[in-house]
């Protein structure tokens, strides 16, 4: 069976054409060559230059040519060699794939199966977008579509990649615990199995706390328990030295942890929003620890450096990807996304959008490749989407509390002795309207969002597209996508 594989490779039968995905856009060809452990991707575009005769701007010849010439290198420089394609049956697993894409532009538009419209802009202006309904579709990008995007917000995309962090901690235990370690009574030795955990930490540490982020750092809090005796001395310190002392032995260079204590307002709240979770640490409980609380030093510029380019986005439109802006409109997506619970609950969609029927039907095609390659789906968060930590949360629901006893006393008072009346005076002026502080708003840095970021989902079409050339040789459960190594 393997040499028949093999055989129909080099003979061109493992082919696609005009493949679209479950998403119902993108159309690209696909060729295997399991003999080259390669599969060749192909996009057939025509470009067509719009001149601006508002602005009297004109292409030249040289201007197309280079302006055809960055779009292939920023494309391939993007998406080539992130992730190959491995075959998991028994025997079968020397066939590793690499991805290889060619970006074939024809001479005339019948042949192709985008067109590219680039309209000349005398101004920088960040725009893209591809019309489905037209056949060929139409891509229409502008002459800064090569370029970096400066447009976008670089202080939400870095809140974002703090709360993967953050998250990627938390959900190291059920119900978002996994940001408290437990010490047996009176102990501060790590044992071997907390070190075992915190490698775990270590590991999603060294993959989410990219170059950008840096500055975000982990607070290790020491906390004593009703178990330990109250006779021993600087427990809490000596703690969360010894959780500090092994993280930046192995995070080395920048001090990723850092030993806090509650005496500032910020550590006070992160230790009453844990008095309120289900195991209930720490002093109104049983078992003393540290708490590790993934924040930002008020010092630090909460920026990353601007890395989106509107052309790597639309070649991604063009293999069947969809945009991640638009927050969730399928509830098979919602609940894959609960189910794979990777991403941040303060920062994914809570609720699932109703009324635009393409959308549903572009993310339930979506959910579905990622469902059959068993790969994570992406944050699908809206461009407005507003994240708020549990502990902001449970100080917004405090100051809600409050503001409905103020405003039920001031009625009181109003209703018993008048408006005008001293008693209901003196209260209104004492009791000011209360504010929570101020939300944190996110971008995903996800290159079908706002950023540059590639995922294993956002190769599913590929894997789709070579479960479908192969499918007479193999199962669709025995390809999976893999990083390149």
């Amino acid at each position: 069976m393997k040499d028949n594989f093999i055989r129909d490779g080099i003979r061109g039968n493992l082919v696609v054409k005009d493949f679209v995905p479950a998403t119902k856009i993108g159309k690209f060809d696909l060729k295997v060559e399991p003999h080259k452990k390669k599969i060749t991707v192909i996009v057939k575009i025509f470009y067509r230059f719009i001149d601006n005769t508002e602005d009297q701007l004109s292409w030249s010849m040289n201007e197309k040519n280079e302006f055809k010439r960055n779009a292939r290198r920023v494309i391939l420089e993007k998406w080539a060699n992130n992730y190959k394609i491995r075959c998991t049956k028994q025997n079968w697993e020397e066939f590793v794939m690499d991805i290889n894409f060619v970006i074939a532009e024809v001479n005339n538009p019948a042949y192709c199966r985008y067109i590219v419209e680039v309209k000349k802009l005398a101004r920088y202006k960040s725009s893209g977008g591809i019309n489905h309904g037209m056949v060929p579709h139409v891509c229409g990008v502008n002459n800064f579509a090569n370029e970096i995007d400066t447009t976008k917000n670089q202080e939400r995309i870095f809140n974002y990649k703090e709360g993967l962090l953050r998250s990627g901690l938390r959900s190291l235990l059920p119900a978002g615990d996994g940001d408290y370690i437990t010490f047996s009574s009176d102990q501060h030795i790590l044992t071997s199995g907390m070190k075992s955990y915190l490698d775990r930490f270590l590991t999603v540490v060294r993959a989410r706390r990219t170059p950008d982020v840096l500055g975000i750092k982990a607070y290790i809090i020491g906390l004593k328990g009703k178990n330990d005796s109250t006779f021993t001395y600087n427990l809490e310190s000596r703690r969360a030295n010894s959780v500090a002392n092994y993280i930046n032995q192995r995070i080395v260079g920048d001090n990723f942890a850092i030993v806090a204590n509650t005496s500032q307002q910020w550590a006070k709240d992160a230790v009453t929003f844990l008095k309120t979770r289900d195991r209930n640490h720490t002093v109104s409980g049983q078992d003393g620890g540290v708490l590790i609380v993934i924040r930002t030093p008020h010092n630090v510029d909460r920026t990353v450096p601007h890395k989106y380019i509107v052309m790597t986005h639309e070649f991604g439109h063009m293999l069947g990807l969809p945009d991640e802006y638009f927050g969730v409109h399928s509830n098979s997506t919602m609940a894959k996304l609960r189910l794979d619970n990777v991403w941040p609950s303060t920062i994914r969609s809570q609720r699932v959008s109703t009324g635009n029927k393409r959308l549903r039907e572009m993310q339930d095609g979506f959910t579905q490749m990622a469902t059959q390659a068993n790969v994570s789906l992406p944050n699908l968060i809206s461009k407005t989407t507003i994240v708020k930590r549990p502990e902001a949360e449970q100080t917004y629901q405090e100051i809600q509390d409050k503001n409905d006893q103020i405003t039920r006393r001031k009625q009181q008072l109003k209703d018993t002795f008048g408006q005008n009346s001293w008693a209901y005076k003196k209260y209104k002026d004492s009791h000011p309207r209360l504010y929570a502080p101020p939300s944190t708003e996110a971008i995903s840095n996800s290159i079908m969002h706002s950023g540059s970021d590639i995922q294993k989902v956002h190769f599913v079409t590929i894997w789709s597209a070579l479960c479908k050339a192969t499918e007479t040789h193999l199962d669709v459960t025995e390809w999976e996508i893999v990083p390149a190594e």
